[in-house]
């Protein structure tokens, strides 16, 4: 295998901690392979970012005969070395449960009671993720700080602050001692508390950009050499827990720039487009990509009707909208990456806004929309907390109403593999890590020049820094999929 001479400063490097910036499809993977192969003394924990990733990984270990390096993700080792199969575990705090149980029985029907279960999971979620250990106004200073709560939440913060540290640690203490479902984020708290060395001599961490404060500091106490490599550019999980370890951790910063997935001229434009964006942001960043010799299609439309095509949207509407359009005027047969399910186009939930919207409370199941007298009480509420799935919920319920079911049953019969599939549907958050041939942005869905400028002078410079900049990352992600052509969305 003929690596490039990035590659090659990297795999050499004896720092002990160092961080690698790698553009999409440069071959980091790759690299970290060949890393670990010219260490084969030594223990290696490869840290992947989720359990699909892990896996991939652990096969081309295994091909590579690399027998002394382990891989898993940071909650799988954390629920190993934090015995936490001893927890009744759930994938995310109840709100009605902390409602029923943690708040004063007259918060519990009230507008502001349900703010306030609203806020205590989130604070409770912020501090689990968090690099801070301590429960204490520190805490709720920084949360503020990052979170930039609405008016009413923020008030609430303010006003109610003692009782929501006292209630958060009650809540902790409860998940420890077995009187409340722990979340699997609490077994990774307790990890950070843990002051024993893993037993490794080098700790690789993949897509370092997305880590959360509470992994790194995990990994930044051990003594072995540490690795950190991603991508600043694909930081598109949200600002609350996600720090971007490439850009805090202070060691030296190896690059890999060269994309094995498309074109020299694709790269190049996106070079341009991109660095342009990030400089009306008034942000340092420059994004220096060069690509291959083979020729990838770009455009405002693709220059065929190529098959199987990837719809890439920023928006859970913007897909569902163009299934739909598939959905009647095609016979295509559709892939969902990671599984039509996890897209909840429909569900108990999105069933419950439905009906709430339609004012038939008595077929509202759902536990916690149950709570609200109605539709507009519901909007007032997603407004205040910012809670974008929610959001996502009504923009799709107030787009299709009833149809939703007969669009679900129509979809559900077209579905197929990924290799029969005419088409693949996926958001930009789910497209992550992967490659398509063919790509489609879906075009007014993204974030334009334009639009960036109008924010720049409505919107508060605290959150619409970090908003847009995110912005800019997920066009990036999206842009950067295609191998053989690409559809680009207007920028």
């Amino acid at each position: 295998m003929r690596l490039s001479d990035e590659q090659r400063r990297v795999i050499e490097s004896d720092d002990r901690v160092l961080k690698i910036n790698a553009v999409a499809g440069s071959g980091k993977t790759t690299t970290l392979l060949e890393y670990a192969a010219r260490r084969r003394d030594q223990r290696i924990l490869y840290l992947a970012y989720n359990k699909s990733v892990a896996e991939e990984m652990r096969l081309k270990v295994a091909e590579r005969s690399l027998y002394h390096v382990t891989v898993s993700t940071i909650h799988a080792l954390a629920y190993r070395y934090t015995d936490a199969e001893r927890f009744e575990l759930e994938h995310e705090l109840s709100e009605w449960r902390l409602l029923d149980r943690y708040l004063p029985a007259a918060d519990r029907r009230s507008r502001e009671g349900l703010l306030l279960g609203w806020l205590l999971k989130d604070l409770i979620n912020y501090y689990l993720n968090a690099s801070l250990t301590t429960l204490d106004e520190s805490l709720l200073q920084h949360y503020e700080e990052d979170a930039l709560p609405q008016a009413r939440v923020a008030a609430l913060l303010r006003g109610r602050s003692s009782e929501l540290l006292a209630t958060a640690r009650r809540v902790l203490s409860d998940m420890r001692c077995g009187r409340h479902p722990a979340v699997h984020d609490f077994y990774l708290k307790l990890f950070q508390f843990m002051r024993r060395p893993l037993p490794y001599d080098v700790i690789l961490v993949d897509e370092a950009q997305d880590t959360s404060g509470v992994m790194v500091s995990v990994v930044a106490r051990q003594p072995a050499t540490q690795v950190y490599v991603g991508d600043t550019f694909q930081q598109i999980y949200g600002f609350r827990y996600a720090v971007n370890s490439l850009e805090r951790i202070a060691a030296p910063d190896y690059r890999l720039s060269r994309t094995f997935r498309f074109g020299d001229g694709l790269a190049r434009h996106l070079s341009a487009k991109l660095n342009s964006a990030y400089t009306l942001l008034g942000e340092d960043k420059c994004l220096a990509i060069s690509g291959n010799r083979e020729p990838t299609w770009f455009g405002s439309r693709l220059p065929d009707e190529r098959r199987p095509v990837a719809l890439i949207s920023r928006s859970n509407l913007a897909l569902y909208e163009a299934c739909v359009q598939r959905l009647l005027h095609t016979r295509d047969h559709f892939y969902f990456q990671g599984g039509y399910s996890g897209y909840s186009f429909l569900n108990k939930r999105v069933a419950s806004v439905l009906f709430l919207s339609q004012g038939k409370i008595d077929k509202v199941q759902d536990t916690l929309l149950q709570r609200f007298a109605s539709f507009g009480q519901l909007k007032e509420f997603v407004e205040q907390t910012q809670t974008q799935s929610l959001a996502n919920i009504i923009a799709l319920v107030e787009r299709f109403g009833d149809r939703l079911f007969d669009f679900d049953r129509a979809i559900k019969q077209r579905l197929v593999d990924r290799d029969q599939a005419d088409v693949i549907f996926t958001t930009t958050h789910k497209a992550k890590g992967q490659e398509y041939a063919h790509v489609e942005m879906l075009p007014d869905d993204f974030i334009t020049r334009a639009e960036m400028k109008k924010a720049r002078r409505q919107e508060p410079e605290e959150s619409r820094t970090v908003r847009l900049q995110q912005e800019v990352n997920v066009y990036y992600v999206a842009a950067t999929r295609a191998r053989t052509s690409i559809h680009l969305a207007d920028f």
